[in-house]
């Protein structure tokens, strides 16, 4: 019998009071509603029906500080209530018209959407912890603002981004987490390391799985093209006969302990690719065209050939049916794969908000993929922790992430320097800040330490990478800097700041942060 490891990476950067629209607080509150909650209720409707569905969910710390926030709560049934009035209003426009179907489908979403909402009493966090305290699901964590690790120009920034994920999923589980996602899946073995740009002197630094297992974590997961590019080795060193489509279906393990599940290439290409992944099919809602009135989603993907502006009426009886046949077409593509890997584990992962959010219909293809496989014998679903239990492969994981070419240049290229010059330069001056954390300073370098962590986001390099929001992500980060390092030099002043009650209430997540994580002996 094939395990079958389904995991979901939920992050989101803190985009609480930092802007609503283009990017901002809306961005979260569309993926609460189309992906958090319908994934919440999905997971209720299994359990009620005797369905497992050990499904292994990431939520990045940074995320679950906003999703428990009070304003986050009340901002999104404003925006909720806002969504209803606008199907509304589309009710009235289309009817009798060939959307007059969708517009009806948007009234009843929203509507279901404020009431479970409320129904939930607006914490979804407390929603996924009761799913794991019942044993259906396993959630785990991740750094804290998803710091980019093997380029953390420090070992105690590295240390502290950890530990504070670590603390906040304490803090919100009342558990200790085994399982992390690597931000980016992006890893650095030990070595020696030399910065990318100035700052950090170069050094020999632990690989990024040794500070993991100092946080007690015991399992992470990698991509397909670092396994291709590592080395499978025996307990002397050598090299073991496994070639690489076995070593994707084992577990593997490396020096330090910590144990790698492998993000499986078919099952990944059958939801991602532009050619032939789910998501494209004809019945399904087009993402990107939107009702100028009402900014609603009216219309389907038609073709990818087809213009914005010519795409058909969605059809949401018709979408549903295609839900059925996909998810009836992936619990075949598993016992496939069980067949030629009878005692391996096969590894899904992705990003959660592509189901719900970009592919509308994704939450409920998950849950009848899971409704499929309960009647599949050579499939088992198990969570990422029962699964890396199977004996494992000693291994040597290479330096990379899942970006272009395998390594760092989305994240580290001429368009980004500037951003982890100025890491660096906070990084070393929170380390020289934090040897004195006497109780008048403690306050301050508390809120130094938040804005140090916001500004290490990986999302800010990736954004001004891609494009997609580069002006604010730029923005962002040269704006928490700036208020690290006011704050800094109120404490070599040792004034205190006059408006620090207000940094606190607009920057707000980890309350347990610690500033003693940027010590040496504590790193």
């Amino acid at each position: 019998m094939m395990d079958f490891v389904l995991v979901l990476h939920a992050h989101m950067p803190y985009v609480r009071s930092h802007g609503v629209w283009p990017f901002g607080e809306e961005t979260l509150y569309e993926v609460m509603a189309e992906t958090y909650l319908p994934l919440a209720r999905a997971l209720d409707r299994l359990w009620e029906d005797g369905v497992p569905a050990p499904l292994t969910l990431g939520i990045t710390p940074i995320l679950a500080e906003q999703l428990a926030d009070a304003d986050v709560r009340r901002g999104f049934l404003s925006y909720a209530e806002d969504r209803l009035a606008r199907a509304e209003r589309d009710l009235g426009r289309y009817q009798g018209s060939e959307l007059a179907a969708s517009a009806a489908f948007q009234v009843r979403f929203w509507e279901d959407t404020a009431a479970a909402f409320s129904a939930y009493q607006g914490d979804l966090v407390a929603a996924f912890i009761r799913a794991q305290e019942r044993g259906q699901i396993e959630l785990i964590t991740s750094s804290a603002t998803h710091g980019y690790s093997p380029l953390l120009g420090y070992p105690e920034a590295l240390t502290a981004q950890l530990r504070t994920g670590v603390h906040a999923y304490r803090r919100h589980a009342g558990a200790e987490p085994v399982g992390y996602w690597l931000p980016e899946m992006a890893y650095r073995p030990a070595g020696l390391w030399t910065p990318p740009v100035e700052g950090p002197p170069a050094a020999w630094r632990p690989g990024v799985d040794d500070f993991l297992m100092r946080a007690g974590l015991r399992y992470t997961f990698t991509d397909a093209a670092l396994v291709d590019g590592g080395e499978p080795v025996g307990p002397y060193g050598r090299s073991i006969s496994a070639g690489v489509a076995d070593l994707s279906q084992r577990v593997l393990e490396l020096e330090s302990g910590l144990r790698l599940l492998v993000r499986n290439r078919a099952t990944s290409l059958q939801v991602w690719s532009a050619d032939y992944g789910y998501p494209g099919d004809p019945a399904y809602r087009e993402f990107h065209r939107k009702d100028p009135e009402s900014g609603l989603h009216h219309w389907r993907v038609t073709s990818r050939q087809t213009e914005l502006g010519d795409k058909a009426a969605y059809d949401p009886a018709a979408a549903a049916a295609r839900v059925q046949v996909h998810a009836a077409h992936f619990a075949g593509l598993l016992a496939e794969l069980a067949t030629s890997h009878p005692r391996g584990v096969t590894t899904a992962a992705y990003d959660a908000e592509l189901f719900g959010h970009w592919w509308f219909e994704g939450v409920d293809w998950l849950e009848q993929v899971y409704r499929e496989l309960a009647a599949i014998e050579t499939v088992r679903p198990v969570s990422g922790r029962e699964a890396v239990r199977a004996e494992a492969v000693p291994f040597v994981l290479p330096e990379g992430s899942w970006g272009e070419s395998a390594d760092h240049r989305v994240w580290l290229n001429e368009q980004t320097k500037d951003y982890w010059r100025t890491v660096y330069q906070a990084e070393a001056e929170m380390l020289l800040a934090a040897e004195n954390c006497s109780g008048n300073r403690l306050r301050t370098l508390k809120q130094m330490m938040r804005e140090l962590l916001l500004l290490e986001a990986s999302d800010w390099p990736f954004l001004i990478h891609t494009g997609q929001a580069a002006a604010y992500a730029r923005q962002r980060y040269r704006e928490h800097a700036r208020v690290f390092f006011y704050l800094a030099d109120t404490l070599r002043q040792n004034l205190a700041p006059d408006d620090l009650a207000k940094i606190e209430r607009r920057d707000n997540p980890f309350p347990e942060a610690n500033p003693r994580l940027y010590l040496k002996e504590e790193g």
